[in-house]
């Protein structure tokens, strides 16, 4: 019986011991749990606090985004009418009955002697090239018809013997605009 005595003490010792080891564990568990949860409200205030002190500031930011935003799209839409506006201004420059004469004042104020003139690919048949040279040839000696089309829609390109000299309507109607003058009666004086 000793033995069974002895083992019986040992079962209950060691079952003593197993309900202090789990009391010792679940003290220590709910110690870490409560430090758990401190530190984590800790965390969450100190966010509150943050994002409390920066929401003035994240405010204005949202604001001027948007504001820029706004600005960029009132220029995209400025821009747009601008553009067809100097569509418009070509156009109306082209259809002008005193085209061919603004071509003779290009071609005489720019072309040194010997220059090929390169027309855009739109005056080619529409306008007499041949009589714009010729007029243009009573000050200038040597010029001659490019036979190549240019790729622009309106004006001359003064092809020389060093340099070329693009006096295309598109450039002439940017360096206006660069300049303040805007209407395109201002190319004919």
């Amino acid at each position: 019986m000793a033995k069974r005595e002895l083992l019986e003490k040992i079962l209950a010792d060691a079952e003593a011991r197993a309900r202090e080891i789990k009391s010792e564990a679940k003290a220590k568990a709910d110690s870490l749990r409560v430090a758990a949860e401190e530190e984590r409200a800790a965390l969450v205030e100190g966010v509150r606090k943050v994002a409390a002190a920066s929401h003035p500031d994240t405010l204005k930011r949202a604001r001027s985004m948007a504001e820029l935003e706004g600005r960029k799209i009132a220029l995209s839409r400025k821009q747009e009418v601008i553009a067809k506006a100097y569509d418009g201004a070509i156009d109306a420059i082209l259809s002008d009955s005193r085209y061919e004469a603004l071509l003779v004042k290009m071609i005489v104020s720019a072309a040194e002697e010997g220059d090929s003139v390169l027309f855009a690919a739109s005056d080619h048949g529409r306008i007499d090239l041949q009589k714009v040279v010729a007029a243009a040839s009573k000050k200038v000696a040597g010029l001659t018809v490019d036979k190549e089309k240019g790729a622009f829609r309106g004006g001359i390109v003064l092809r020389g013997k060093s340099c070329d000299k693009n006096l295309t309507l598109e450039l002439e109607l940017e360096s206006l605009r660069s300049s303040g003058q805007i209407k395109y009666e201002t190319l004919f004086d």
